[in-house]
């Protein structure tokens, strides 16, 4: 083929070299797209298939006008099927896809009508079908290539309305037995493969775990245990894991927890990989091995862990599993699926104990350590308040760091503010403060307030009445209802009182009708 094409190839590579210049005058395009048309009619089909002058042809295809798009497709779209599945070749299919109109596309992927099943098990064509599917096709055309794994019954007639797999069920509901045989015999061949990663194949095996019976489920598992981590970068995939928790045997369970070495950290930042590390903590009984191959895991690098927004979550699932302060209710009700299963055993309040008690030591540390960083972010505020009022254990060395940064001095001359100014600190300071109400009702000695009070000298406490954030700080340690507290405070602003009758924020006002009437809650919060 070469052969016989070379002086039309080498002639054609001239064109190439100057189309796909960026800095190439739109008239010169033109003109050069309209010779290159010209020169290559004809021989389309045999240019895509060699890799010097399949190049050529998609720089045409990505340059040229729709007219000359739609001449090439015309001249391709009876072996359509044949080109996706050659290595150069697929990639002019693709920039079909990419630079066809709306009416183009919808004739290029019905030429995958019936076809699907095939092309997605083929290691060239199986790029295409994903790529049409996840970044293209409408959901009509989304719904007609999930259809094909449902039987030969949905790919036998090109003329129907389409339908999700839940329409399908309840309306026809005769048909499960056949959808699910036909998706297992479709989903079996494509264990193993590369194309474990694609989004299409976890939407079919996702709905393969809504319907599928226990048995089918089981054999499925035992397939697709040790290759979990494929799963994990799409919604559908994570679903499919959590189901392998979910309905796996303690034996699967152990098999995909290890599977998952040297993944956890990438899995905890995950958009949506993290929420197996969830079911995970919900439902696997031996927390041990949990603790071994997952928490030590995030542990060491549990800078990365904090720093993540996906990442903040599954430690803030330790410490509060499914707290509907930290998590979405519509999150919570996908994670309750697997309540109930057949093998988890141990009761979940215990099971969440013993994860809670080991991670603990390691957050509380980490807030001992990082206090300025994480009290300055916003994005910690939720996790410091946290650790502190949820950890396991002593928390006092990481109150105490907490109390000595923000009881330091400020000094103006590098133009820094004084911590209490700042929004996150200010934030994580009044929910610490406000949890000490919780903690005396328990019976719980350890107050933050008090060890607060005990590192600020009385000429900070005297600064902060100064600032409108700085008394509302203070007005939250005189609400704690601790008398001890109370009293310090008052003391300390004793000399003030005058000074804050002047002043005209809001935070002053609060804190001066405080003082005088120490037992009246107020109403108003910021």
């Amino acid at each position: 083929m070469v052969k016989n094409n070379y002086e039309l190839i080498e002639n054609a590579k001239k064109f190439w070299e100057e189309l796909r210049r960026h800095d190439l005058p739109e008239t010169k395009r033109r003109k050069i797209c309209d010779d290159l048309m010209k020169l290559v009619t004809g021989k389309i089909k045999e240019l895509s298939a060699v890799h010097d002058s399949a190049r050529v042809i998609q720089c045409l295809v990505q340059y040229g006008t729709e007219e000359q798009r739609n001449l090439i497709f015309e001249e391709l779209k009876d072996d359509i099927c044949d080109l996706c599945k050659l290595k150069y070749a697929k990639y002019v299919v693709r920039k079909l896809i990419k630079y066809g109109t709306k009416e183009l596309r919808g004739q290029l992927f019905a030429k995958f009508h019936g076809q699907v099943r095939k092309l997605i098990k083929h290691k060239e064509a199986s790029d295409i079908i994903e790529y049409a599917f996840n970044d293209f096709a409408t959901a009509p055309q989304r719904l007609a290539i999930l259809e094909e794994f449902y039987g030969p019954t949905f790919t036998l007639f090109k003329e129907h309305s389409h339908q999700t797999l839940d329409q399908i069920m309840t309306e026809q509901p005769e048909k499960k037995e056949m959808v699910i045989r036909s998706m297992r015999e479709a989903l079996l061949p494509l264990i193993d493969k590369e194309i474990l990663s694609y989004s299409l194949v976890h939407k079919v095996f996702h709905d393969f775990f809504t319907y599928a019976d226990d048995k089918s489920k089981r054999e499925m598992i035992d397939g697709l245990k040790e290759h979990v981590p494929n799963l994990l970068h799409t919604k559908d995939g994570t679903r499919v894991a959590m189901h392998f928790i979910w309905h796996g045997s303690a034996k699967d369970r152990k098999i995909i927890i290890k599977s998952l070495k040297s993944h956890v950290v990438k899995i905890c930042k995950e958009e949506h990989g993290h929420l197996l590390l969830m079911a995970i903590f919900d439902s696997v009984d031996d927390t041990v091995l949990v603790q071994k191959a997952i928490i030590d895991e995030m542990v060491k690098s549990l800078d990365q862990v904090v720093q993540d927004q996906h990442g903040r979550k599954v430690l803030l699932y330790l410490l509060f599993p499914r707290d509907p302060h930290h998590f979405h209710p519509d999150i919570v009700n996908i994670l309750k699926e697997g309540d109930g299963n057949a093998t988890s055993k141990k009761d979940k309040v215990v099971r969440a104990k013993e994860l809670c008690d080991y991670v603990s030591p390691h957050l509380i540390k980490y807030l001992e350590n990082n206090a300025l960083t994480m009290m300055s972010n916003s994005n910690h505020v939720l996790l410091v308040k946290a650790i502190i009022t949820n950890a396991s254990g002593d928390v006092v060395p990481a109150m105490r760091a907490i109390a000595e940064l923000v009881a330091q001095p400020c000094s103006t001359a590098d133009g820094a503010i004084n911590m209490i100014e700042h929004p996150a600190c200010h934030i994580a300071l009044k929910k610490i403060i406000a949890n000490d109400k919780t903690r005396m009702e328990a019976g719980n000695g350890i107050l933050f307030s008090a060890i607060l009070l005990e590192a600020l000298p009385k000429s900070t406490i005297k600064v902060w009445a100064a600032s409108n954030r700085g008394c509302f700080i203070l007005v939250s340690l005189l609400e704690v209802g601790c008398s001890t507290i109370t009293e310090k405070v008052s003391n300390h602003l004793q000399p003030v009182t005058k000074s804050l009758s002047k002043m005209t924020f809001k935070g002053a006002e609060l804190l001066l009708e405080k003082l005088k009437n120490p037992n009246k809650s107020r109403e108003f919060r910021v």
